[in-house]
């Protein structure tokens, strides 16, 4: 997330989602590199990943989303003041997503399912240090191995989540950009926005330029609450006494 936006999904979906874009960027910042810790630091995300599609059925969700704003384009798409190129390459890159969720199939976590090596990590992997080098000599061993192997093999593990991961992405990016930021002031710290009973939100954008606060954001069906804190000389975290004057965007 860039600096000074902070979010908050309002339904259980988003927040798979937003959990598996997060994983996803930790995962694409250290998959490229030689060092053995951070490849270490590259398992542990694919295998968090993998978990939380494994217990989900995340691709199912994903298509469901990407039907509705399939429709939503076409709908645009007739609208007489509509950006209709704008429309037309949204549209064809949600239908090359939603062909590579076709093509994965339900079955698409099997390959790292039924390898014996991720098997044997995920056994591992909820135990603290439970991948220490005399709990896997094996792990070890392929650390210090051949790094063009060791590459490969990454490669080949993270080929299996993209697709998905980058469908999520996408759909992230549609729903971000769905909502302009509309400035507004906190008075001494407290925001609270009443939402209306047609209204569908489903994420909290707030944007901070003041960079000795942030924002702690509550929200429901009916009402959103931001109350900014500081923290004070005791390093204690309080609600500000000062106006905060900051962009909030309800997508």
């Amino acid at each position: 997330m860039e600096q000074g936006i902070y979010e908050l999904p309002l339904n259980e979906r988003l927040r798979t989602f937003m959990r598996i874009e997060f994983l996803f960027n930790r995962l694409n910042t250290f998959s490229g590199s030689k060092d053995q810790w951070q490849i270490r630091t590259t398992i542990h995300t694919l295998l968090e990943i993998y978990t939380i599609l494994a217990r989900t059925d995340v691709r199912r969700e994903v298509l469901a989303d990407l039907d509705r704003y399939i429709i939503q384009m076409q709908r645009f798409q007739s609208m007489p003041n509509a950006d209709n190129e704008m429309a037309t390459n949204l549209l064809e890159d949600l239908n090359i997503i939603k062909d590579k969720m076709l093509s994965l199939g339900t079955g698409y976590l099997h390959p790292l399912r039924d390898d014996d090596y991720i098997s044997a990590l995920l056994h591992r992997h909820t135990l603290p240090g439970g991948k220490a080098e005399f709990d896997m000599p094996r792990y070890k061993f392929w650390l210090e191995g051949d790094p063009k192997t060791v590459k490969d093999d990454l490669n080949g593990w993270i080929n299996i989540i993209e697709p998905i991961c980058s469908g999520i992405e996408k759909l992230l990016w549609i729903i971000r950009e769905s909502s302009e930021p509309i400035g507004t002031v906190a008075n001494t710290g407290q925001y609270n926005h009443q939402i209306g009973k047609t209204a569908q939100i489903s994420l909290i954008r707030v944007f901070l330029e003041n960079s000795s606060v942030y924002p702690e954001i509550s929200g429901g069906r009916h009402m959103i609450a931001i109350r900014f804190l500081e923290r004070d000389i005791d390093g204690r975290f309080l609600q500000t006494e000062e106006n905060i004057e900051f962009k909030l965007s309800l997508c």
